[in-house]
């Protein structure tokens, strides 16, 4: 298994991309229960944000501060995701408006690790934003989010040297 290809910046984005289709999709069909959807995919964006910092640490040992660095982001969006959920739970929002702020959540934490990382990150960021708009105010949004995605992903294959 060869997990620096695994890890690397492209597929990660890949992933990203895909993630974020199958919760607009979520969005679409399953409103009551995308909140649930990216509230996990909160924890799994985090992963996938430390992943390539974290297997560079364990084979070198010395990008300790990059990967603090990116904990430490990280974990500011996972405990707004957190509070929103509590808030969630106890009532005081709905279910379709806690999917929608930790959708944001996650949009934004992705955005601002793209600034420090690279512009798959930013767009990443920028495309769960647009998804954020999309599920809140369109009816039909799944084939463009689609089209759009897999242009940004051929785009990346392309040019995987960044």
């Amino acid at each position: 298994m060869n997990k620096p290809y695994l890890i690397s910046t492209h597929n990660l984005f890949t992933l990203r991309l895909l993630l974020s289709l199958l919760g607009a999709y979520i969005g679409y069909a399953y409103r009551h229960a995308s909140h649930d959807y990216w509230f996990v995919m909160i924890f799994l964006f985090t992963a996938i944000a430390i992943a390539p910092d974290y297997y560079q640490f364990k084979q070198h040992g010395d990008n300790h501060k990059a990967l603090i660095d990116r904990l430490l982001h990280w974990s500011g969006g996972l405990c707004a995701g957190i509070v929103i959920y509590a808030y969630h739970n106890s009532g005081r929002i709905f279910h379709e408006e806690a999917g929608l702020i930790v959708l944001l959540i996650l949009a934004l934490t992705t955005y601002l690790d793209g600034i420090k990382r690279g512009w798959r990150c930013i767009f990443a960021g920028l495309f769960l934003g647009l998804v954020t708009v999309c599920v809140a105010y369109f009816d039909s949004y799944i084939w463009q989010l689609s089209m759009l995605a897999a242009t940004a992903i051929a785009y990346s294959y392309r040019s995987r040297s960044g």
